[in-house]
This record gives structure tokens, sequence and C-alpha cells, in this order.
């Protein structure tokens, strides 16, 4: 019995032992690591010139730019510098001195260049390099450009002129306005359009008030006139303007539109996507005549692989109704028959008629 009492007495003095033990361990340094030292003696500064961003204002497409920033070491040791990132591969920094890395003596200066193409883009820009350094305050200055980059030359509205509705009956006439922001002096050589028998252009300088509303030094008006009898339906035009400026000689822009005129189409336009291959399918589009008058129709124009007829449609004794029967005859291979239809009349004012069609044959 004595010798469990005594076995008892030295378990409990060994637990009361280890914890005045690990309550005399200071907590805040669990491990005996060594101290990293800390630096001392003379250092260098790298100081730049001048703000980190320059602001270049405008610039025009596919050009390149050049910013210059003076560095000098201001500390008392050697400074270190070399070429960090940059924002993309249109942007480098470039040392004037060669090698990756230059070092410079306390006192000393140099010229760092960052070099910019502005490719393609519109609008905003804003791009850099990184340059490092060994200087512990300023391990990296960020140096950057940005401004605006205009297009070689712009058309306003835009490259799509839509005329909305527009009757075959009458004239109409609209413009585009054309300016180089970055070479004011690009002059417009010449004008083409697609259907010149109705579509006449011609072109003058800007005035000086408008010139002036839109803070320009130079541009010119595109005028579009549409002559009448124009063919009857959708419009889908192409104009293209011709420059001298040696990064857009070409502009090509899109008309459409809605022609109407003495004889209307209902439906204006023929759209199937469900036809069966083994089956084909048929469609008819309705021709009315103004005033009733009677009117020959030939097919100048069709998309392959589809019959198209047109006949009197009398319907109660009403003069001036025509079918427009549109067939897709069986076994037409699967896939898109998409074009218009050209319709020929023997009326004065109406020269076409445009009707246009979209079948998406299927092979069930």
């Amino acid at each position: 019995m004595l010798r469990w009492v005594i076995l008892v007495v030295v378990v409990v003095g060994l637990a009361a032992g280890s914890t005045v033990l690990m309550n005399a361990t200071p907590t805040s340094t669990p491990w005996n690591l060594p101290v990293a030292p800390v630096k001392t003696g003379p250092a260098p500064k790298a100081v730049v010139d001048g703000d980190l961003t320059w602001e270049f204002g405008e610039m025009g497409q596919q050009a390149t730019g050049r910013r210059t920033w003076k560095l000098t070491n201001k500390g008392e040791a050697d400074l270190e510098i070399w070429k960090g990132t940059s924002t993309c591969m249109c942007t480098v920094a470039k040392l004037r001195k060669e090698g990756d890395k230059l070092v410079l003596k306390p006192g000393e200066s140099t010229e760092i260049d960052i070099e910019f193409k502005t490719n393609f883009v519109t609008g905003d820009f804003h791009k850099g390099a990184n340059i490092e350094t060994n200087d512990p305050d300023h391990p990296t200055f960020p140096l950057f450009v940005h401004g605006k980059i205009n297009p070689p030359v712009v058309v306003i509205p835009g490259d799509t002129i839509d005329l909305r509705s527009v009757s075959s009956d009458d004239p109409k006439s609209v413009f585009v306005a054309v300016y180089s922001p970055d070479r004011p002096e690009t002059k417009i050589t010449e004008v083409n359009t697609s259907r010149p028998e109705f579509f006449k252009t011609d072109v003058v300088p800007m005035s000086e008030s408008e010139l002036a509303s839109g803070k320009l030094k130079a541009g010119y008006k595109v005028n579009l006139n549409l002559q009448p009898g124009f063919p009857i339906g959708h419009m889908r035009e192409e104009v293209v303007i011709h420059t001298d400026h040696p990064h857009r000689p070409e502009i090509k822009l899109t008309v459409v539109g809605a022609v109407s005129g003495p004889i209307s189409v209902v439906p204006d336009r023929v759209r199937m996507v469900t036809v069966k291959s083994k089956e084909g399918a048929s469609a008819e589009v309705t021709l009315l005549v103004r005033g009733g008058k009677e009117a020959n129709f030939t097919v100048a124009q069709k998309p392959d692989k589809i019959d198209v007829s047109v006949e009197p449609a009398d319907a109660g004794g009403v003069k001036g109704r025509y079918r427009l029967k549109v067939n897709v005859p069986k076994g037409t291979p699967p896939g898109l028959i998409d074009g218009e239809i050209v319709l020929k009349t023997d009326m004065a004012s109406v020269g076409e008629l445009k009707v246009p069609v979209s079948f998406l044959v299927g092979s069930n």
C-alpha cells in the first residue's frame, strides 16, 4: 500500500513540474530561428523626372509613338536597373545603354524610352512597361502612355446607312460626313456605287460652320442621291469611297432600306425553315398593282434549285392582282437556299421588283 502512495506522489510531482516548465517558456518565440539581417549602409535611390504616365492626347491607328523619361541615381550606392514586364507586345521599354542590366553610379543619369504601336486600337489606349531596380524603396517604376486612338478615316453616321422606307416614285438624298483626324489633308478621290443608274453621288467640302461644330480642320460630305424608279423591295446596296489615306484607301458603306411603289409585294419575303428534301415545298406571294392596272412580269433572276412563276390572280373580278409562285422541287439536296427573286415589269415607273427568299432544306 505504501508503494502505491509513493508512486502517485511521484506522478503528481512530474505533472506539476512539466506545467511550470511550459509556463516558463516564452510563447512568442516557439522556435529558435535566426533573425534576418537588416541591410545597413549606403543605398541607391532611383528618381524619375516628371509623371510616370504620359498623356499623349490623340493619335491615329497603325502609328508608332515614343516617350523618353530621365532616371537619376540620387543615392549613395550603385543603382541597378533592368527591364521588367509590359502590358502587351505593342509596348517595349528600351534602355539607352546596351545590356540586360544597367548600373548607375551615384549622381549618374540615363534615359529610358517607351515605344508603343497603336495598331488597330480604337478609343482609349493605356499601355506601359515596368522598370525594375535594386532601390529598396522603389523596386519597380511603372511607366505608362495614355490617350485616344482614332481610326484613320471617320465616317458619320457609320458604315451602314439605313434609309428605312423609300418610295420608288420620289427621289431621296442623304449624306455621310468623311474626315481624317490624323491627316486632315486626306482627299476623296472617287466614289462608286453598286447601281450607278439609280444611285448618284457627289462630294463637297464641309462648310466652315460644319467644321466648327465638329471641331474639325477639314472634311467632306458625300451626298447619296437615290433616283426615282429604284427597284421595289428590300434594298441592300454598296457604296465604295476611295481616299488617298495610306491606312484606309477604301471605305465600304452598306445602304439598306425598304422601297415601295406602284406595286406592293405581300408578304415582302419568302422564308421557310422546315422543308423536307423528299417532299419539297411551295409558297406564294401576292403582287398588287396600284389602281388595278395590268402588268406583265418576267423572272430575271432567281436562286438555283427553285422554280418561280407569275400568273394573274383575279379574285371576284378585281384586276391588278398577281400570284408569284415559288417551288422547292422534291429531291432537292439538303442545305440553305438563300437569295432573291428579281422580277422585270413593263411599267415605266417600275423597272424591277426584289423578293428575298430563304429555304432551309433538311434530309428528313
